[in-house]
């Protein structure tokens, strides 16, 4: 038998990793874990035997060179029964905690855990994510079992508990000493009167198909999540549900252009609005309202409508950006042109004068 590849490790393999691999392996082979299988218990003794060899310095020399092993002299059963390990030992040698663990701990499958968080996406209008909205939703996850009530065990007529044969203690070996240890399965009582819930199989709970409403609050922009705390799975053994978390998008605007709670949009105005001065009417998200643009109003000068932009999560509103666009018309008519050659004659400007380089002044002749 290569007793490192019963542990799983390589020949250099270090101490370490000789303790580590063989924790490993003996927790999942204990017989306490395994009851009734003999293939267990027969790889469990090996184990034990491998470890027992390969992490002794000098019983591990002699399996390398290949010489005979003298016979281990008979285990020494020590027990423990009772004896409380939540105090603090202090003991010179390492590992005399990592060696007691796999052997001491009581096995915490019972325990109520925290239902999974489910998770669903929607889609809403830009109006909805500015009024709020509700989202009716069919989800399929975990409930309380209700034949048990969440716990995942059963009351019945009690029996000798089969994991300890009634003793209500169970006995482990680790090398040559012997462990006592209570029985998880019964309590230290050595019979049992409950049974996993047949209808959940122990889980506490079952799979039911439900449909919730979900009320998406007035701001929320594409990528934000909406929890629902307790509407996810429900906890395994009577734990805790866990929550639905609600991804929402959001659908584009066709005028309006979102940048953080701020709102912005641009509105046409005429050549003769922006030069001479108007009052003009723009969309907001609620209702149009009346802003003046001043005369000599130029292309994309912008002007700002607090509060009447998207709500904030924190409270208040942002601000409504409006950026204006002049619109130039196509004159061609001749006295449409003749009054234009008119104005621009009583009104004389050189918009491009600090773009082109100076010309050289004329030589006088």
């Amino acid at each position: 038998m290569d007793l490192y590849a019963v542990l799983g490790v390589r020949q250099g393999a270090s101490a370490a990793e000789i303790r580590r691999a063989y924790q490993k392996r003996a927790r999942s082979l204990h017989p306490d874990l395994n009851p009734g299988d003999p293939v267990a218990a027969e790889r469990f003794r090996a184990v034990s035997q491998a470890f027992e060899i390969l992490s002794d310095p000098h019983r591990r020399a002699q399996y390398d060179r290949g010489d005979v092993l003298p016979a281990a002299p008979p285990a020494l059963e020590v027990g423990f029964a009772g004896f409380d390990f939540s105090t603090e030992v202090r003991v010179d040698g390492p590992g005399l905690r990592d060696l007691l663990d796999g052997v001491l701990r009581t096995p915490r499958a019972e325990e109520p855990a925290r239902g999974e968080d489910l998770e669903q996406s929607a889609r809403i209008s830009f109006q909805e994510s500015f009024l709020g909205a509700r989202r009716r939703l069919q989800i399929l996850r975990y409930e309380r079992c209700e034949a048990c009530e969440g716990q995942g065990r059963v009351s019945r007529r009690p029996q000798s508990c089969p994991a300890c044969k009634g003793s209500g203690h169970l006995r482990a070996a680790k090398g040559r000493m012997l462990f006592t240890r209570r029985c998880a399965d019964c309590g230290g009582q050595g019979v049992i009167g409950e049974a996993p819930c047949a209808r959940c199989q122990g889980e506490g709970r079952a799979v039911q198909s439900e449909w919730i409403e979900v009320v998406v609050p007035p701001g929320v922009d594409s990528g934000s999540r909406v929890r629902l705390p307790g509407a996810g799975n429900a906890g395994r053994r009577g734990g805790p549900a866990g929550d639905l978390v609600l991804h929402v998008e959001v659908d584009a605007h066709p005028l309006f252009r979102r940048e953080g709670a701020d709102l912005q949009c641009e509105v046409p105005v005429t050549f003769t609005e922006a030069a001479l001065g108007a009052h003009i009417e723009v969309p907001t998200l609620e209702s149009p309202v009346v802003i003046e643009v001043p005369a000599g109003t130029q292309n994309g000068q912008r002007f700002r409508l607090r509060k009447r932009g998207m709500p904030r999560p924190e409270g208040g509103r942002g601000d409504l950006f409006v950026s204006v666009r002049v619109q130039v018309p196509a004159v061609t008519d001749e006295p449409s042109r003749q009054l234009l050659r008119e104005f621009e004659r009583r009104h004389p400007e050189e918009p491009r004068r600090d773009l082109l380089p100076a010309r050289p002044a004329a030589k006088a002749r």
